[in-house]
């Protein structure tokens, strides 16, 4: 049975036993319909039946379809062997499935088959035309250079082209895109003016209750005084050490100045006249 797979991954996979049927087979039945696809290697397991003191050679070949050759010759010599059952796998240079023809296992000489197995281990990658389906990786790629090729880019191709329905369904995909890269251009612009809306609005916050908040304010002065010096006003020292008291009165008594006495009675007196006017 073939080997399930999902698209975009590449498929490694046998074939059924060719010889199930027979020791001849057709390689179409027995290979997927798939471009691309390349044979890996050849498992087989046979028994042979035969006279040890007989020569004999087993064969197991493909034909090649491009060439009147073989594509694929294997042999195994028997001579002077014994019956016996042999297993094998054979790792090949990787050609493409389409040449492999017609096959066959036989003997030349003595001796009999049989329980005789033959697969095919083959590889391919459902998307190496990616065309062949919308949901491989380089479709929309691929669709692209198709129209382009067939001078359907800037007209509406025919209802009739294999591809119309993908045509229409990659316009439809191409404007939601559009659409959808708009939208979010405009969100991301909206969320960044409400960034710089609310980075603004804090720091106007921040500096109001800054200005508001008395702590604050005591602490701005109290870091404005310290950071003045008074030290040039209360460090002066004066040259000269003591100054003794040098004042002497004549005669040894102070006398009052009458005058100035007659003039603050005077000046008293002056105000209370001044002072009536207004009681």
């Amino acid at each position: 049975m073939h080997s399930s797979y999902s698209l975009s991954d590449v498929v490694n996979s046998n074939t059924v036993n060719a010889a199930e049927n027979g020791f001849v087979w057709d390689m179409v039945p027995l290979l997927p319909d798939q471009t691309g696809l390349t044979i890996q290697g050849v498992f087989h397991r046979y028994t042979l039946t035969k006279d040890p003191n007989t020569d004999s050679t087993v064969h197991i070949t493909n034909k090649d379809t491009e060439s009147n050759g073989y594509i694929y010759h294997h042999q195994d010599n028997w001579d002077q062997l014994p019956s016996n059952t042999k297993v094998d796998f054979d790792p090949i240079s990787s050609s493409l499935g389409s040449r492999w023809g017609e096959g066959e296992i036989k003997v030349n000489g003595d001796g009999t088959l049989s329980d005789v197995t033959v697969l095919y281990h083959y590889r391919f990658d459902p998307c190496y035309i990616p065309l062949s389906d919308p949901e491989c990786p380089n479709f929309k790629d691929a669709l692209y250079q198709y129209l382009l090729d067939n001078g359907l880019i800037d007209i509406e191709p025919d209802i009739n082209d294999p591809y119309y329905d993908e045509w229409l369904k990659l316009q439809q995909e191409q404007k939601a895109e559009a659409e959808e890269l708009e939208a979010e251009a405009e969100k991301e612009k909206e969320e960044q003016e409400e960034k710089e809306n609310i980075e603004t609005a804090l720091s106007i916050a921040g500096l109001a209750l800054e200005i508001a908040s008395p702590l604050e304010q005591q602490t701005k002065i109290e870091e404005l005084v310290g950071s003045l010096s008074l030290d040039s006003y209360t460090s002066l020292e004066l040259d000269g050490g003591v100054y003794e008291d040098t004042v002497t009165l004549d005669g040894g008594k102070i006398y009052d100045n009458r005058r100035a006495l007659r003039s603050l009675r005077q000046d008293s007196k002056h105000k209370d006249m001044v002072t009536s006017q207004y009681k």
